[in-house]
């Protein structure tokens, strides 16, 4: 996996973790909060690396307090199952986006300890429509890599906070590569076979997580 798959699958992986807890980070302006988020992630996982990699299974912990809150994880899989949301049950709804976040969990999170991050500069918000924009952002990785990444939020009208709900390396958008893939599957094999491949693969691996 490239190094700037680390990035997106980290950043992806995060946001699988759907455990409720406080904000830390202000959300009414999108760009300050992609600002301050990148840079305690880098911040943090600095300090913690060492930790971290004695006990992945404080990953978990970790993505629940430093990036949870900003991010709309049901919002993502509704996006992946286009078309198929509408016709799903609820009970379908549900298991996948279960199934799709803690697959985002097996397939990324133990990238996160090799990322190497040394600064993130954030460019100002722009307005892709009203209550959505897009904030774009270099990261430069300790080897010199400087790597473009663009992060798309909303605001939700009831909290009236900015949240993320997709991210874009090099130009390369994360959900729309999986509502490909998963929409693909799901119309050769049906949502039920879906999400139970999905389950079977992520059962493999709970354990090493």
């Amino acid at each position: 996996m490239s190094k700037q798959y680390w990035l997106m699958g980290f950043l992806m992986a995060c946001v699988a973790f759907l455990t409720p807890v406080q904000a830390a980070i202000p959300q009414d302006d999108p760009e300050k909060m992609v600002r301050d988020l990148s840079l305690e992630l880098v911040a943090k996982i600095n300090e913690q690396r060492v930790e971290l990699e004695a006990h992945p299974e404080k990953i978990k912990a970790f993505a629940n307090t430093y990036v949870l809150p900003y991010v709309d994880a049901a919002k993502m899989a509704r996006y992946v199952m286009s078309k198929h949301w509408r016709t799903a049950s609820s009970q379908q709804k549900e298991g996948f986006t279960q199934a799709f976040s803690d697959m985002l969990i097996r397939s990324y999170s133990k990238s996160l300890l090799k990322l190497q991050i040394n600064d993130v500069t954030v460019k100002p918000a722009r307005e892709v429509k009203k209550g959505v924009v897009t904030v774009a952002s270099e990261v430069i990785q300790a080897d010199g890599t400087k790597t473009d990444v663009v992060y798309r939020a909303y605001l939700n009208r009831k909290t009236q906070q900015w949240l993320l709900y997709d991210i874009s390396i090099e130009g390369i958008s994360m959900l729309l590569n999986y509502r490909k893939s998963y929409g693909s599957e799901i119309s050769k094999k049906g949502l039920d076979q879906v999400i139970s491949e999905m389950e079977a693969k992520n059962s493999q691996t709970k354990d090493s997580v």
